[in-house]
């Protein structure tokens, strides 16, 4: 029996309220605006007082779970990709509690007590693996659930340092699963290349 294609079926974000816009900024501290326009862009968010690379990232599982409609309990694999875990060993366990908890409060079914729980930490691509490690899931011990990658970070820089203005907080989740309604991903025909570091 064939198998069945897997890929992306739905994206959600969640940013906090607070925006620096880098034209401001850039009058703040001298520096040229149409160059930062045109490296970094037009604005940054960042956390507040109450936000954590843990919380930034149930928001947008929440997100998604209500923008598609999701059934919790078909969810199976719920990974975490980040560089700003403050947590060494349960980072993705604390965003499943946190939307468990939510999810509970409006009558709806938890995710699975046996959804596997990985947290990929690593500079830009812990989401990358986390999709990567989702989609062989759902190709494997998975089959016919669905699975949750969620990348969230927080990038705080010193001020007046070259990395000030690319600064950020905010998360995106994605739902995969098998016969995909945005994207297919190709694990065999895809890989990455190191070809241009020296």
């Amino acid at each position: 029996m064939p198998k069945k294609p897997i890929g992306i079926s739905g994206l959600a974000a969640y940013v906090p309220p607070y925006r620096v816009w880098l034209e401001d900024w850039c009058g703040w501290t001298d520096n040229q605006w149409p160059k930062i326009r045109e490296v970094v862009g037009r604005s940054f968010r960042l956390r507040g007082p109450n936000h954590s690379v843990y919380t930034m990232a149930a928001n947008a599982v929440i997100r998604l779970i209500d923008q598609y409609d999701v059934d919790p309990s078909r969810v199976k694999f719920l990974a975490l990709g980040t560089e700003s875990s403050t947590d060494n060993s349960a980072g993705a366990i604390i965003v499943k509690g946190m939307v468990n908890q939510a999810m509970v409060a409006r009558g709806k079914a938890p995710i699975s007590r046996s959804c596997e729980v990985p947290e990929f930490k690593h500079a830009c691509l812990g989401g990358v693996y986390g999709m990567k490690g989702a989609i062989r899931h759902l190709a494997l011990d998975g089959a016919g659930s669905q699975a949750i990658v969620v990348c969230a970070d927080i990038a705080e820089y010193a001020r007046g340092s070259s990395g000030e203005p690319t600064q950020g907080a905010g998360a995106v989740a994605m739902l995969l699963e098998e016969d995909p309604k945005l994207a297919v991903v190709d694990l065999i025909g895809s890989g990455s290349a190191s070809d241009y570091r020296i």
